[in-house]
């Protein structure tokens, strides 16, 4: 499709973060459950993330900070939890329900893919 016959987005919402979180069921064993509601980030809090746990050093490694990637995107996306946890005990669940709970998060590659690329952004 040649570039005159698109059209213009009508539907501005469709550009925005959705402002409100999702709710998650994240089974804790056979018949027990938590619930977790995580929203998504905008492309300038995901920027944020890059500044607070990405390193690129001179030669282009690309090194992450994974215990503070996983504590910021916990703090910025999950907006509450049933049952209700403080921030403390969320950093300090067991990591097999921790997993489920990040798997639901942006993951690493997620923030160097993008303008960090070789040949994009520019």
């Amino acid at each position: 499709m040649s570039q005159e016959n698109k059209k213009i987005v009508e539907d501005i919402n469709s550009l925005l973060v959705n402002k409100g979180a999702e709710e998650h069921e994240i089974a804790i064993d056979a018949d027990t459950i938590m619930k977790v509601w995580v929203k998504d980030l905008s492309f300038l809090e995901s920027q944020k993330a890059v500044k607070e746990v990405v390193d690129i050093n001179p030669a282009g490694d690309i090194n992450i900070d994974m215990a503070g990637y996983w504590k910021y995107m916990l703090g910025q996306c999950v907006e509450r939890t049933e049952p209700q946890l403080s921030t403390a005990q969320l950093y300090a669940l067991k990591p097999a329900i921790a997993v489920k709970i990040t798997a639901l998060l942006p993951q690493p590659g997620d923030l160097v893919a993008g303008p960090l690329e070789p040949g994009l952004g520019a």
